[in-house]
Order: C-alpha cells, then structure tokens, then sequence
C-alpha cells in the first residue's frame, strides 16, 4: 500500500515534469522553434548525463524544471531583443543574430549545467580518488 510520504513524492515528481513540458510548449507557442530545439537539446544533454550521477529523483527533476524555466525566459529575452534588433536596423541584424544565436544560448546552458552538478552528492569513489593525488 502506498503511503501519503510516496504519494507526494510521486505527485512532486509529476510536477516538475510538466513544468519543464510546459516550457516546451510556451517557447513553441510564443517564442520561435529555435528556443524549443534548443530547450530539447538542453533536455536530452541534461538528462542524458545527470540522470548518471547520485542523487534522488525529485531533486534531479527539480534541476531540469529550473532549467527549463531558465532557459525559457533566457530565449524570450533574445526573441525580443532580435525583434527590437530587426526593427530598428533592419535585415542586416537578422543575419548577425542568426550567427551568434548558438553562442548566446551557450552562455546559458553550460553555466546552469556546471551549477547543477553541484547540487548533486559526490560518487562514492571520488574519495578515493582524492587520496591517490
């Protein structure tokens, strides 16, 4: 039988992941298909290499959600920004935005994917491999 404890985890768990589907769907709706490639991008390399590592669940799913809402709001930013860019000095702006649209969402991703492996207990023989240095 479950137990309230596990109920409430699983619902904490089902919550997260709907917020990090819902910043898929707001950035398709809103944004541009650019910011949800991206965004999918971000949550294939997340969860293909942090679901590895020690930690529950939640606190991982957590991660991913706060990335996501990171992320979403980090592309709204540059949505606008290329729209006031463009209106102001024309077509040429587009180009140069498409250029440096790549490094602009890795100023993004890499930091929150480096922070987030701080929030994740250390491997179990990470202390050993301390004391052999």
């Amino acid at each position: 039988m479950l137990s309230v404890k596990s109920v409430i985890k699983w619902l904490f768990s089902i919550s997260l992941f709907e917020v990090v589907v819902l910043c898929l769907i707001v950035s398709f709706q809103f944004i541009n298909l650019e910011s949800t490639i991206t965004l999918f991008v971000f949550n294939f390399f997340f969860a293909s290499l942090i679901f590895l590592l020690n930690g529950t669940v939640n606190k991982k799913l957590g991660m991913l959600a706060v990335g996501n809402v990171v992320g979403l709001f980090w592309n709204m930013a540059f949505h606008y920004f290329s729209s006031a860019g463009t209106l102001y000095f024309g077509e040429t702006f587009e180009v140069l935005y498409t250029v440096t649209y790549p490094m602009l969402n890795l100023m993004w991703v890499v930091p929150f994917f480096s922070l987030s492996l701080c929030f994740l207990p250390k491997p179990q023989n990470a202390g050993e491999e301390a004391k052999s240095f």
